[in-house]
């Protein structure tokens, strides 16, 4: 999954037309570590929200342990009745 996370990574920044250096330096990290990121996903955690936020995706980092409201009993009942209507 890390390698995943990191090749998704490379795809947006080219996507942006960025180059590792430009990266680098926009999320104020080393370069080598960018690379190493792409190449086999190992990067720390501060570094990866400094990697997102630099490529505009941190509210996919904000989704990752994102906790769903359980529906209520009573919502599942309403929306049953709803689509039963005509």
């Amino acid at each position: 999954m890390a390698q995943k996370v990191g090749a998704n990574a490379r795809e947006a920044r080219l996507a942006q037309n960025l180059s590792r250096k430009s990266l680098a330096k926009m999320a104020g990290i080393s370069e080598s570590t960018i690379k190493r990121f792409e190449s086999n996903g190992q990067i720390t955690l501060d570094a990866l929200v400094l990697v997102a936020t630099a490529l505009g995706a941190t509210r996919q980092i904000a989704e990752l342990f994102k906790h769903e409201q359980p529906v209520s009993l009573e919502e599942i009942k309403q929306t049953g009745r709803t689509r039963g209507r005509r």
